[in-house]
């Protein structure tokens, strides 16, 4: 924490000196950041310190977005193909596969709770067969929570982000959050394998060749 209160005093001037186009610039390097993997929480409350809540939460909103699209479709147009060719004759891969690309945003919208790195997440949802537009809007929709708390937790904390540990309704936020990533991955596994259930009840009599697998 101190290393990022240390570049964020150090880049303030900068970002700020661009006007209009320092929270798009910052919503470049959010982009970057979980591009290479890297935890996007930290730069999501730096946000708010720089920009205060508005500027904030756009310049982070925007980052997070085009992360998240720029990393399915890297992923989609440059290794689906070639995981299809490796185990796409699996029946219980073509069976989960067929599940995420018929329920593939409320899947994701669920997954979003769990702690997986988003840059990696991202990058994995791209080898599904969900689709981009419900990918991404249920992306940017199950995210916004996590990303107004980090962006408000910044822009009120100021110079004492290494005191006590923010708190919603009374609760710490990282028992919060752990809570409900619990709940969320349980939620899943539950859905998933009902989905699943019902992709095989309505086609029993599919040959593991017949169903598509390359939508995009």
């Amino acid at each position: 924490m101190a290393a990022l209160l240390e570049w964020i005093r150090s880049s303030q001037e900068h970002f700020h000196s661009l006007g209009w186009a320092g929270p798009v610039a910052y919503a470049l390097v959010v982009t970057l950041t979980q591009m290479l993997m890297a935890p996007i929480g930290p730069l999501a409350a730096a946000g708010g310190l720089l920009f205060g809540f508005q500027g904030g939460i756009s310049a982070v909103f925007l980052g997070t977005a085009l992360g998240a699209a720029t990393n399915f479709l890297i992923s989609r147009h440059t290794a689906r193909s070639l995981l299809l060719r490796k185990i796409g004759g699996n029946p219980r891969f073509r069976l989960i596969d067929a599940a995420i690309g018929r329920e593939g945003w409320r899947i994701i919208a669920l997954l979003r709770f769990c702690p997986i790195p988003f840059g990696f997440a991202n990058y994995a949802y791209g080898l599904t067969a969900v689709r981009f537009w419900p990918y991404l809007l249920s992306t940017v929709v199950a995210i916004l929570p996590l990303n107004l708390l980090m962006v408000w937790i910044g822009s009120i904390t100021g110079s004492n982000a290494s005191a006590d540990a923010p708190r919603v309704l009374g609760v710490p936020a990282q028992t919060l959050f752990g809570g409900l990533g619990c709940a969320a991955i349980f939620g899943v596994i539950v859905y998933v394998g009902r989905v699943a259930r019902r992709v095989l009840a309505e086609q029993p009599a599919e040959k593991p060749g017949q169903t598509d697998l390359s939508r995009s």
